[in-house]
C-alpha cells in the first residue's frame, strides 16, 4: 500500500467545499496568467533560467496555453537561478505578492515555494493554518545532484525520507481536516493511509514543522555543483528518483507559444513530458482529470470578497 497521497488529492473533488464553475475557472486562469507574466518579466530582465513545468508545460505543447480544465501553473527553476530570483522578485513585487519559501516563511510548511497574489483567496489543503492564502503559482527547484552514483542515491533517499516526514508531520497538525476529507471521499483505503500518516506524524510531533521543512530544504539543496550532470525535482509529482534528468535536457530551454506569449519549456520537452505523463498528447478521460481541492473563502478580488461578506 502506497503512503503517497499527492495524486490522490487531485482526484478527491467531492472532498472540497468549493467547486469552480466555468466562469470562476476562467477567472482563476486569467489571474494565474497575470502572475506568470510578472514572474517571467523578472526572469527575462535578469537572464534567469526558468521553464514551465508539469501540467503547464503539457498545456503549452498540447493546447498552446492552459489545459482547458486546469486550475494551477507550475514553474521549474535551477537552484542557482532560484536563489537569484527570489530576492529580485521580492524587491520588485513584494508589495503585490506574498512570496512563500521553505527557508524564509514561518509556518509555511511546504518544501516548494509559492508566489501568492495579495487581495485574493484560493485556499488549498495546505492552507488550514495560512492567513496568506492568495491565488498562487508553484515554484519548483531543479536541484543539483551528485555525479557519483552512491552519493546521488544517498541524496535521493534522504530527500524522499525528509519529504515524507514533512508530509506526515503536516497530516498530524491538520488531522481533523484530513480525516474529514478522507471520510468525504468515501474511500476506506484512503482513510487508512491518512491514519497511518497521522500516526507517524504524532511520533515525530516533538519536532516543529518549521524545523523539519528547513532540514528537508537543506538536504534537497546539499549538492553545490551547478554544473553536475544530473538535476532532480525532489518536490515534484514523481519525487527525486522519478524526476531526475540530464541537466542538458531540462536546464537548456526553448520557447513555445502559451496563451499568445512565447514562454520557455525544457529543450527536450518530449522526454520531459513522456516521463511525467506517458502518451502526453492523448486527452485524459473525465475520471482521470486532475483538479485541486479548494476551500472557502474563494475570491479573486477585494470586490468579490466584499460581495461574499455581504451575503
Amino acid at each position: 500500500m502506497s503512503l503517497s497521497t499527492v495524486n490522490a488529492f487531485k482526484h478527491m473533488e467531492s472532498a472540497g467545499n468549493v467547486v469552480l464553475d466555468d466562469k470562476q475557472l476562467a477567472a482563476l486562469q486569467k489571474t494565474l496568467n497575470m502572475i506568470l507574466a510578472d514572474i517571467i518579466s523578472v526572469c527575462e530582465e535578469n537572464n534567469i533560467t526558468y521553464t514551465l513545468g508539469g501540467g503547464s508545460a503539457l498545456g503549452a505543447v498540447r493546447h498552446h496555453g492552459f489545459i482547458p480544465w486546469d486550475d494551477d501553473i507550475d514553474i521549474n527553476m535551477p537552484r542557482r537561478d532560484y536563489d537569484v530570483f527570489i530576492p529580485l522578485f521580492t524587491r520588485k513585487f513584494g508589495w503585490k505578492y506574498w512570496i512563500h519559501t521553505p527557508q524564509g516563511t514561518k509556518g509555511y510548511n511546504l518544501l516548494l515555494s509559492r508566489i501568492r497574489l495579495k487581495g485574493t483567496s484560493v485556499v488549498t489543503r495546505e492552507d488550514f493554518k495560512n492567513k496568506e492564502a492568495g491565488a498562487f503559482i508553484d515554484l519548483f527547484v531543479m536541484e543539483n545532484t551528485f555525479n557519483n552514483a552512491l552519493a546521488r542515491n544517498l541524496h535521493g533517499l534522504a530527500c524522499c525520507g525528509l519529504g515524507f516526514l514533512v508530509s506526515c508531520r503536516k497530516f498530524y497538525r491538520d488531522r481533523k481536516q484530513m480525516m474529514k476529507m478522507a471520510a468525504d471521499s468515501g474511500e476506506a483505503g484512503m482513510a487508512k493511509v491518512f491514519k497511518m500518516k497521522i500516526a507517524i506524524g504524532f511520533l515525530i510531533s516533538f519536532i516543529s514543522l518549521d524545523t523539519l521543512v528547513r532540514i528537508g530544504d537543506n538536504v534537497n539543496r546539499i549538492c553545490k555543483n551547478d554544473h553536475s550532470k544530473y538535476v532532480t525535482v525532489p518536490t515534484g509529482r514523481k519525487y527525486f528518483f522519478g524526476e531526475m534528468y540530464l541537466r542538458k535536457d531540462v536546464c537548456r530551454t526553448r520557447k513555445v507559444l502559451y496563451d499568445g506569449n512565447l514562454y520557455r519549456v525544457p529543450r527536450n520537452i518530449d522526454l520531459y513530458l513522456k516521463n511525467l505523463y506517458g502518451d502526453y498528447m492523448k486527452l485524459p478521460s473525465p475520471d482521470q482529470i486532475e483538479k485541486h481541492i479548494f476551500f472557502k473563502p474563494f475570491y479573486l478580488s477585494l470586490e468579490e470578497k466584499s460581495s461574499i461578506e455581504k451575503r
